[in-house]
C-alpha cells in the first residue's frame, strides 16, 4: 500500500514540475528582450525540465494503468525510447552546468569577450545535445540497451549483467561533473572577493615585509566600496546557486554511489525505505529548476510573478539574486566602468 502511494505521488509530482517549467519557458520567451536575464540558459534548462518531467511521469503512469503482463510488453516495445528520452535530458543538465561554469571562467579572464552571446550559447547547447544523443544512441542500438523498469525501480540492461562501455563510463564519471562545477564556481567567488578587497596585493606586501599604506577614502573608493557590498551580496547568492545545482545534479549519482559502497546495508533496509530513497533521488531532478529559478533567484521569481500577474515582493530585484548564467553585457560594463575608476576587477554574474 505504501509503495503504491509513493508511486502515485511520483506520477503526479513531475506533472507539477512540468507545468512550472512550461510557465518558465513561456515567461522567458515573453521577456526575451530583457537583457538582464540569461535567456539562452533558462530556455535550455526549462526545456530539459519539461522533457525529464514528462518521461518520469510517463514511466510511472504507464506502470500504474497497465497490468504486469501488458507492462512487460510495453517495456519490450517502447521501454528503450522512453528511457533514452529521460536519460538524455538528465545528462544534458550535467553538461549545460559545465558550460555555465566555463562561461563564468571566461568572463573573469576576458570580461568583454563575444564567446558567450545568447546565439552562441544556443549553438553550444545544440552541439552538447547532439553529442549527448549520439553517446546514448550507440548503446540504444546495441544489445546492451537500457530500459527503466518502474515495477522494479531499476535500470535494466539488455545484456545483463553486462553493460555497454559508454553506459559504464557515464555511470562511473557523471558524478564528477556537478562537484567539479561547484568547486570551480566557489573558487571564482573567492578569487573575485580577493581582488575586490586587494587581498592579493596586501598578501604580497606582507610577504615582502612591507606594511600596506592606509589612505583617505576617495570618491572612487567610496563608489568601489558601495559596489563591493552589492557584489558581495551577489557572490553570496551565486554561492548558494552553485551549491544547489551541484546538490540537485548529484543526488541521484550520490545515491547510486552509496548503494555501491554499502550494498549489504542497503539491502537490509525495509522495502518501503529503499523505494522511498529511490523516489527521492529520481524526483529531485525535475524539482531543480523550481528551486534554482524561483526559490533561490529573485530576478526570475519576479519575472514569473509578473508573467502570472501575481503581486511581486519589492525585495526581489536584479541585485537581490543573480540568475544562473552569463552576466548581461550592459550590466557588466556599467559595474566594470565604476570599478575601473578605482582599479578593481570587473564583476561577474
Amino acid at each position: 500500500m505504501t509503495n503504491m502511494i509513493m508511486t502515485y505521488m511520483a506520477s503526479v509530482f513531475p506533472v507539477a514540475c512540468l507545468i512550472f517549467n512550461a510557465i518558465l519557458l513561456a515567461a522567458i520567451i515573453s521577456n526575451r528582450k530583457n537583457s538582464t536575464l540569461p535567456l539562452a540558459y533558462i530556455t535550455v534548462m526549462s526545456t530539459n525540465g519539461i522533457i525529464i518531467s514528462l518521461f518520469i511521469s510517463l514511466h510511472m503512469l504507464i506502470y500504474l494503468v497497465l497490468s504486469d503482463e501488458t507492462y512487460a510488453v510495453y517495456l519490450v516495445k517502447w521501454g528503450r525510447e522512453t528511457t533514452l528520452g529521460g536519460t538524455f535530458s538528465y545528462l544534458n543538465y550535467l553538461l549545460v552546468s559545465v558550460l555555465m561554469t566555463v562561461n563564468r571562467v571566461v568572463v573573469v579572464i576576458r570580461p568583454f569577450n563575444e564567446l558567450f552571446t545568447h546565439k552562441r550559447i544556443f549553438v553550444y547547447c545544440g552541439i552538447i545535445a547532439i553529442l549527448m544523443f549520439i553517446s546514448l544512441f550507440i548503446p540504444y542500438i546495441s544489445p546492451c540497451f537500457i530500459v527503466f523498469n518502474a515495477r522494479k525501480l531499476a535500470f535494466e540492461s539488455g545484456c545483463a549483467p553486462g553493460r555497454h562501455a559508454i553506459t559504464v563510463f557515464q555511470n562511473t564519471y557523471a558524478i564528477i561533473l556537478p562537484f567539479s562545477c561547484m568547486f570551480v564556481n566557489l573558487g571564482l567567488i573567492f578569487h573575485l572577493k580577493c581582488v575586490r578587497n586587494n587581498w592579493y596585493k596586501k598578501s604580497l606586501l606582507l610577504i615582502c615585509g612591507k606594511k600596506p599604506n592606509g589612505t583617505e577614502p576617495t570618491t572612487g573608493a567610496i563608489q568601489s566600496a558601495t559596489m563591493s557590498k552589492i557584489q558581495a551580496r551577489r557572490d553570496f547568492i551565486m554561492m548558494k546557486q552553485t551549491i544547489v545545482v551541484a546538490v540537485y545534479l548529484s543526488i541521484y549519482e550520490l545515491g547510486s554511489l552509496v548503494v555501491k559502497l554499502a550494498p549489504n546495508f542497503f539491502m537490509s533496509l525495509p522495502q518501503n525505505v529503499k523505494d522511498g530513497y529511490f523516489y527521492f533521488r529520481l524526483e529531485s531532478v525535475p524539482l531543480m529548476n523550481f528551486i534554482i529559478y524561483y526559490v533561490e533567484t529573485g530576478s526570475t521569481r519576479k519575472m514569473l510573478r509578473r508573467f502570472l500577474n501575481f503581486k511581486t515582493d519589492s525585495s526581489d530585484s536584479v541585485f537581490n539574486a543573480t540568475a544562473v548564467g552569463p552576466a548581461p553585457r550592459t550590466l557588466t560594463r556599467t559595474l566594470t566602468a565604476t570599478h575601473s575608476r578605482s582599479r578593481t576587477a570587473s564583476p561577474i554574474n
